[in-house]
């Protein structure tokens, strides 16, 4: 067992100017995991973020500093970017202040971009510094971001195994795996056990609403399919079209098996996937496994493409009694296919839900804190 409360007590500054509690997919989510489960692990935590943030309970044991930046979200990527260099000063000062405040140790700005990892950020002697990146930044963002920090951590290794094939010097960089939210009690949840599932519930998707995502050729595959599909469009990124959902509706309203439902709420992420029989996954170039992390962890089996990082994901699972990754070439269809295949099987099924709930165990957040803390001591 993982100590969760190591004896030293680290105070961390997380900077991500895109970050909203609200959000359930992609690297804001993956955010709000990490900074739960260090803020349960007894670490002090401040997240310093340029959007203004819903109306709720808030996150449990971690701080929120609004950061004034020359430009907020939603902004596109060269705007972000050329404020940043206009402002570079002002938001020196900002970072420094809230280092010195909430005596801070460490600083980890989650990207080069959005996480303002390409800011230079004088910060005061012995405060470590720290670059997230669960995709390559882009070529103007990545050299000055990688000067700048002390240590380097991707959230998988294939993020690790893209750099180097780029070229870029991965020597000190370190990996520590995205982690599932663990805001509920799974003995007592109402989802049934993986080793009493039954596949006749929904299948589910829960993507981001921009254009690379696959929700809307997916919908368009499956308006002849004979199985319930429930889509969840998350809202969009710091930058992305919100044009996705009018035409998904399009599309769902000549579909009677097919119903566009409201994304859960931040909290109620995991139970909306404990209860779906499937989720399928239909990015075709994902840059986060969180969603189908937390679709594992319930015992909920994710049906995605054989590439990036949920190749690596589910390719332990990949080897058991029916596949769940499909070729790219393939297309959507083959998504669904091999969703039939899962399902037509309850021994098959159940058989699969228990795999993918103990491949989920290798993301738990104790194991997240443990990895995050040993590269700073």
């Amino acid at each position: 067992m993982i100590d969760q409360h190591p004896t030293l007590r680290r105070s961390i500054l997380f900077v991500r100017a895109s970050w909203r509690l609200d959000a359930v997919t992609g690297t804001d989510r993956a955010l709000t995991t990490l900074a739960a489960a260090l803020a349960t692990a007894g670490h002090r935590v401040v997240i310093a973020t340029a959007t203004d943030q819903c109306e709720g309970t808030g996150l449990p044991g971690v701080i929120v500093e609004q950061l004034d930046l020359p430009i907020t979200p939603p902004c596109t990527p060269q705007e972000l970017r050329e404020s940043l260099i206009i402002g570079e000063a002002k938001i020196q000062r900002a970072l420094d202040t809230l280092v010195r405040h909430h005596q801070c140790d460490t600083v980890a700005f989650v990207d080069a971009l959005w996480g303002l990892g390409r800011v230079r950020a004088d910060l005061p002697d012995g405060v470590q510094r720290v670059l997230l990146i669960s995709r390559l930044p882009h070529e103007q963002d990545m050299p000055p971001a990688l000067a700048y920090a002390d240590s380097i951590i991707a959230s998988s290794h294939f993020v690790l195994r893209h750099a180097a094939n780029a070229a870029w010097p991965t020597r000190r960089w370190r990996v520590v795996p995205e982690a599932f939210l663990q805001s509920h009690d799974r003995h007592n949840s109402t989802a049934q056990h993986p080793s009493t599932r039954h596949p006749d519930g929904p299948v589910r998707v829960l993507v981001p609403a921009d254009q690379n995502v696959g929700a809307l050729e997916l919908i368009a595959a499956a308006r002849a399919w004979h199985r319930t599909v429930e889509v969840a469009l998350a809202p969009a990124g710091p930058y992305g079209p919100q044009t996705l959902h009018q035409k998904c509706h399009q599309i769902a309203r000549l579909a009677p098996n097919i119903t566009l439902v409201p994304p859960p709420g931040w909290a109620e992420v995991s139970d909306w996937l404990a209860q779906a029989t499937a989720v399928i996954m239909p990015c075709r170039w994902p840059t986060s496994a969180l969603t189908a992390i937390e679709a594992l962890n319930r015992g909920t089996p994710v049906i995605a493409y054989r590439t990036s990082v949920l190749a690596d994901l589910l390719h332990p699972i990949q080897n058991g009694p029916r596949p769940l990754l499909a070729e790219v070439m393939h297309g959507p269809s083959a998504l669904l296919f091999l969703t039939d295949g899962l399902l037509a099987d309850p021994g098959v099924y159940q058989a699969t839900c228990q795999a993918a709930s103990n491949r989920a165990q290798d993301f738990h957040p104790h194991r997240a804190v443990e990895l995050f803390c040993s590269i700073l001591s």
